[in-house]
């Protein structure tokens, strides 16, 4: 059996077309792109989705065959399978913020650890919101969302043609830290309460300054009001994965 060129060209095109996109997703998307997952598990599980992807989509075209169109191509769909991914990696990172600014505001800025995921040591607390953030993305069925908005993301095109996409994600990224702080508002709140009682405290009694007295209660009370609000913050991370998801469905719609 004799193989033509336009016959090779279209078998890789079925392949390669979804396993770029699969792998700019597993480049940005949270969980995918954790360091705790081997470079080879990746990759295997790219590949696999890509072989199922290309069972489930017949009509892509061709690969290009010249080597310059090949890697122009390439980066493209590198790019817009990063930006599916960066819809849901803006809304666990915006839950992570909100554990770093609660941290800032009740004194806890000092406490970090080398976080594997980051190149530089991070407040404890944004590691542990990072880590409920994930959880939760997990929880709510973010990964299927985010492969359903990469299949059909082909009944679109391979190409980048509409500038809707990239003003979705912007838009996306601007309420990051609007929704940081919101969901830390109950800390900052109660932060500034004792930061002001202590503060009118310590005109009466001097002997009871910042800190022999603030920096234990706010710490405390910080760490308190902070778990207490966890259980609540459901709400509000349904209202991102909500506005993640329209981002993501923009997006898919107007590759």
């Amino acid at each position: 059996m004799e193989l033509t060129d336009d016959q090779v060209l279209t078998w890789l095109g079925h392949f390669l077309w979804p396993f770029l996109r699969i792998t700019g997703l597993f480049i940005t998307a949270p969980l995918f792109g954790s360091s705790y997952i081997p470079a080879m598990v990746k990759a295997i599980t790219a590949a696999a989705l890509a072989a199922a992807l290309a069972l489930w989509l017949p009509d892509l075209p061709p690969f290009p065959g010249d080597p310059i169109s090949a890697i122009y191509q390439g980066i493209v769909q590198i790019t817009y399978g990063g930006m599916l991914g960066l819809t849901m990696q803006i809304i666990v990172s915006a839950v992570a913020g909100a554990g770093e600014i609660a941290g800032l505001s009740i004194g806890l800025g000092f406490a970090e650890l080398q976080f594997r995921e980051a190149n530089t040591p991070t407040p404890i607390l944004y590691d542990i919101m990072y880590w409920a953030g994930t959880i939760a993305f997990i929880a709510t069925g973010g990964p299927v969302m985010l492969f359903a908005g990469l299949a059909h993301s082909f009944q679109s095109g391979t190409m980048i043609t509409n500038l809707d996409s990239w003003n979705a994600l912007t838009s996306l990224g601007s309420n990051l830290l609007t929704a940081s702080v919101w969901l830390a508002m109950p800390v900052l709140a109660v932060a500034m309460a004792i930061n002001i009682t202590v503060g009118l405290t310590t005109i009466f009694a001097p002997q009871m300054n910042l800190l022999t007295i603030g920096f234990p209660i706010l710490i405390l009370a910080g760490l308190w009001i902070f778990a207490s609000a966890i259980p609540f913050m459901g709400r509000d991370f349904h209202q991102l994965m909500t506005m993640g998801t329209h981002a993501l469905l923009t997006i898919s719609k107007n590759g």
